[in-house]
């Protein structure tokens, strides 16, 4: 309840001007708890607007006013929070304001809520509130390949499906590359807002795909943390390089580019050392080396090679749950021009 304050000032009913009078909650689940009203209003009389009093249907609903006294053209809520703990099905409640006016003595503001239980729910059904009030319309961004000196763009729709203002605070250990730069987004109850995220791959200091995710951290009550994975290909781009660059660079060159272990057991490691050189002009960066399965591993000693420089490196399978013939393969990325990319087969015969 609000205290009572008295006073000489009087407004019209139709002076206080809410954004609306009902509140329909539609289906909500008793196990969920409480949700809370909210009325939004301004006073547009030239006098003060005094609440004296809040009521309330029953002892389900808990009403209250953002402050008692409002200012000509100020505008304030009232908040009522409903429990519907023991109810099932339709129920209509009112919250009555009783205020200073000259043509009336409240006016009644009401709600609608379908009350259900968890173990009613339709399977395959959407239902208000099940994955949190703040809705997000796309959960996987996907960039493919881009220059990793290049920056872009995008973004992400976020729906306030509640009844409450809902926050959306930042980005959770997101990579230096990726920064929300519209935080903090506020978004009120019905409203939808558009999240930008600028890319900036000048700051990444890796090539080849990557993907991830971004946790999203907001004040939704249920699911304050969202998952939004993300996925990338950075590309080294040559296509911009002169003759006499591509003259000076670094160059690649494998023993051999396929690795044959031969026969082996389930469950046998094998290992076997090729060599990796630099013929080029320039040192030769070793910037990613990925694998199709973890069972095929290449070790080295070094990130950098200096021109005409080589160095043994070793290359491991497992046939650990493998069976028949095995064929695997080992990327190699590089500042190489020519061969950006070097790719290295392990094969096997599994018996």
């Amino acid at each position: 309840m609000v205290s009572a304050v008295l006073g000489f000032a009087q407004v019209k009913t139709s002076d206080i001007v809410f954004d609306s009078k009902n509140v329909d909650f539609g289906d909500i689940f008793v196990e969920n708890g409480i949700v809370t009203a909210k009325y939004k209003f301004t006073n547009n009389s030239s006098n003060e607007f005094i609440i004296r009093d809040i009521d309330a249907a029953c002892g389900c609903t808990n009403p209250r006013s953002s402050k008692d006294t409002f200012a000509p053209g100020e505008s304030g809520t009232i908040s009522a929070e409903f429990n519907p703990k023991g109810m099932l099905g339709q129920v209509s409640k009112w919250v009555y304001v009783r205020g200073v006016f000259t043509d009336g003595y409240q006016i009644e503001l009401n709600f609608d809520a379908n009350i259900k239980s968890l173990a009613q729910r339709n399977s395959g059904a959407y239902y208000r509130g099940e994955f949190g009030y703040l809705l997000v319309d796309r959960i996987a961004l996907a960039w493919g390949s881009r220059d990793k000196t290049t920056s872009f763009s995008d973004s992400i729709t976020l729906t306030n499906d509640g009844y409450n203002d809902i926050l959306a605070k930042r980005f959770d250990k997101s990579p230096s590359f990726i920064k929300g730069i519209n935080f903090p987004l506020s978004i009120a109850a019905g409203e939808s807002k558009v999240l930008h995220i600028e890319i900036n791959l000048a700051a990444v200091d890796t090539i080849g795909s990557y993907s991830d995710q971004l946790n999203l951290i907001t004040t939704d009550k249920f699911f304050p943390k969202k998952q939004i994975s993300y996925a990338v290909n950075f590309e080294e781009n040559f296509d911009n390089w002169k003759k006499k660059d591509k003259k000076k660079a670094a160059h690649i060159k494998l023993s051999t580019d396929i690795v044959q272990m031969g026969k082996m057991k389930s469950g046998e490691i094998k290992t076997k050392t090729i060599t990796i050189s630099n013929t080029g002009k320039s040192p030769l960066k070793l910037l990613r080396i990925d694998t199709d399965c973890s069972c095929a591993l290449l070790t080295t000693s070094k990130k950098v090679l200096q021109p005409n420089e080589s160095m043994t490196v070793s290359v491991r399978f497992d046939s650990l749950y493998k069976e028949g013939s095995q064929s695997k393969v080992i990327s190699i990325y590089t500042n190489d021009p020519l061969m950006p990319i070097q790719k290295i087969i392990v094969k096997s015969k599994v018996i």
